[in-house]
């Protein structure tokens, strides 16, 4: 039995074919173009918040999150197990990665008691945002103190600079009352001396100003200096003798009329 189908029919059937191909080769060649390949992934402890020196990790300090592996620090840690308990010795952002070498050995208690070297002390100094470099000092900065003392037989200012290559351990600020004013709030900078650095640093900023001068981290260098007094500053021009005064003040020229020559002051 021979089946003969309207040629209407045969065109439609060929149209949807033809539909059904192109539909398929436009679903490949985006699947093609917009295909992105899967990015191997690591867990990384992060801060939840901002976290300062001295301070314990805890649970509610840190979250795990899911990071492009080829992002991920080298010394990035990887669950809460590897960092709880420990104590942060620089400070650490919010969404930082918490990194091994920014926590003190594990067994360090929490607080600045912790982070200090053995023979060293811990020292809080009030600056303002001059002679705080404005702000720009923070955690883990080295500074040298500078000191503007009046000298007591001769009145004036004396300049020096008096520690060098001084560790920052923080900087932060704190309400202060004085007499029965109302609390203010001043900036701090807390200072790692040795016991004889200490005794400098105190006697420095109750008896004169003291001033912070920024360096370099990777400048380890103790230059020694004389230091400075107003007198050197502003010390007034040497007078010159009063002969050589008269020779600069005479001005003369001289004339020639043949063979004689005479010089008529001007």
């Amino acid at each position: 039995m021979n089946l003969v189908f309207p040629r209407g029919a045969v065109y439609i059937v060929v149209a949807l074919a033809a539909g059904l191909v192109a539909t398929i080769a436009v679903h490949r060649y985006v699947a093609v173009k917009t295909y992105v390949a899967p990015v191997a992934t690591s867990q990384v402890a992060v801060a939840v918040s901002e976290v300062t020196p001295g301070t314990a990790l805890t649970g509610n300090l840190v979250k795990v999150s899911s990071w492009p592996q080829e992002l991920v620090p080298s010394q990035a840690a990887s669950s809460l197990k590897q960092v709880e308990g420990r104590v942060v010795i620089t400070p650490i952002g919010k969404g930082e990665p918490i990194l091994i070498g920014k926590l003190a050995p594990e067994g360090t208690a929490a607080g600045l008691g912790g982070l200090l070297d053995e023979n060293k002390r811990a020292l809080t100094v009030r600056v303002d945002d001059v002679s705080g470099v404005a702000g720009f000092i923070h955690p883990g900065d080295r500074v040298d103190v500078l000191a503007d003392i009046k000298i007591t037989d001769t009145k004036e200012n004396f300049s020096k600079i008096i520690l060098q290559n001084i560790h920052v351990l923080t900087a932060g600020q704190v309400w202060e009352r004085t007499g029965d004013s109302k609390p203010t709030l001043v900036n701090t900078v807390t200072l790692e001396l040795d016991p004889e650095q200490a005794e400098v640093m105190n006697l420095a900023s109750n008896e004169g100003k003291i001033r912070l001068a920024l360096r370099s981290r990777r400048n380890l260098n103790i230059i020694p200096t004389a230091g400075v007094a107003m007198s050197q500053l502003v010390s007034p021009p040497r007078r010159l003798p009063d002969k050589i005064m008269r020779q600069k003040e005479e001005r003369t020229v001289e004339v020639i009329k043949g063979l004689d020559r005479s010089k008529v002051a001007l």
